[in-house]
Parts: C-alpha cells; structure tokens; sequence
C-alpha cells in the first residue's frame, strides 16, 4: 500500500480534540484548498482566547517538513 498525501487540519492549542457541530478536529483533507477553507471557518467560530487552527501536510502518518533556509542567505552577520 503507497503511502498518500493527505493535509489534516489540526489546533494550535495542545491536544485539542473537538466536534463545533458540523466542523470536527482534527480533521483530514485530500486537497490542500479543501482544508484551507475548513480553516478559515473554524477560525471565524473560534473563541475570544483560543490560539487558532493551522494546516499540516502528511505523507502516510509523517509530517512533512518545510524546506530549512540557508543561513548565510540574504543576511549580514554585525561584528560587535
């Protein structure tokens, strides 16, 4: 069995698991438009003090990590 891309959309607030109605999280999506739609609606939904909802790309159960930035990219290191 190949292992698949899925996006899940999950809460920045630590193991968080809920149901707003309709709206469950975390919840997975097979387009990356799809979840950011359900996104953006859990965050319209979402209460006064809650820290917000992000999306995350998974192939099978593994994250997939953001490409890392060079360090000597674009900035000037200030000897002092």
């Amino acid at each position: 069995m190949a292992n698949k891309r899925a996006f899940w959309v999950l809460s920045k607030q630590v193991k968080e698991t809920n149901i707003f109605g309709k709206f469950k999280i975390p919840a997975k999506f097979k387009t990356v438009e799809e979840a950011k739609q359900y996104c953006r609606e859990l965050n319209l939904r979402k209460g006064a003090y809650h820290p917000g909802y992000f999306i995350e790309e998974r192939i099978g159960n593994t994250p997939v990590q953001a490409p890392a930035k060079r360090a000597d990219a674009g900035g000037e290191e200030v000897e002092q």
